[in-house]
């Protein structure tokens, strides 16, 4: 498998040096700690992605063992707050890094949907952003989401597909998602084939945009 060109290991790298950016401003203890072990992420995750094993030999590499549980360890040390940005930004990247057992089970990939995952839910509420403009959408997916959109489709009672990415912020609101498609999936998240049949030029490109 060509790990060193791998979306998700992309993905992950992309993540770990975000990672060093937002612990600077994170309000923290162990900020050093943190950072150092971010570091140690980092030099873990360049060893698997020139590894060049197979995706299901992947969770056997001991490399690829301990970075997984170094994102889970840090995970812990970092308090989430639904107003954090630097917070909700540093746990979406950890838990994708916590996630990549899970996603390298996909096997070899040539989309860079299958990078990341997507989720089905209904939506609860909607707000305005910005006048005629921008909404924010409540969406339970089982959990708790917020996604800001420009489109008026995305209404409450129906139920919407979204690709599951980076935090991005909206004047006071923090966007965890981008929309897709309005459907009547069931809520929870896709499997693969679901992915493939929903993944779309728009979410193709914001995903490589963070690459």
């Amino acid at each position: 498998m060509d790990t060193a060109n791998d979306f998700r290991i992309k993905f992950a790298e992309k993540g770990l040096s975000e990672l060093e950016k937002i612990v600077q401003n994170l309000k923290v203890q162990k900020r050093k700690e943190i950072l150092g072990r971010i570091r140690i992420m980092s030099s873990l995750l360049q060893t698997v992605k020139y590894s060049y094993v197979r995706s299901e030999e992947l969770e056997e590499l001991d490399e690829f063992k301990k970075l997984v549980n170094e994102a889970k360890s840090v995970r812990k040390l970092i308090k989430s707050s639904e107003n954090d940005f630097n917070a909700i930004q540093a746990n979406y990247w950890l838990e994708y890094i916590e996630k990549l057992p899970e996603l390298m089970k996909r096997g070899e990939i040539d989309n860079p949907c299958l990078a990341i995952r997507f989720f089905a839910g209904e939506i609860v509420n909607r707000g305005e952003v910005e006048k005629n403009k921008l909404w924010f959408c409540v969406v339970d997916c089982g959990f708790r989401i917020i996604v800001v959109t420009n489109s008026p489709e995305f209404l409450p009672g129906k139920t919407a597909v979204l690709a599951y990415l980076p935090p991005r912020r909206f004047k006071n609101f923090i966007s965890r998602g981008m929309f897709v498609c309005v459907s009547n999936k069931d809520k929870g998240e896709l499997d693969v084939e679901d992915i493939k049949k929903y993944c779309s030029g728009d979410v193709e490109a914001a995903i490589l945009s963070f690459m």
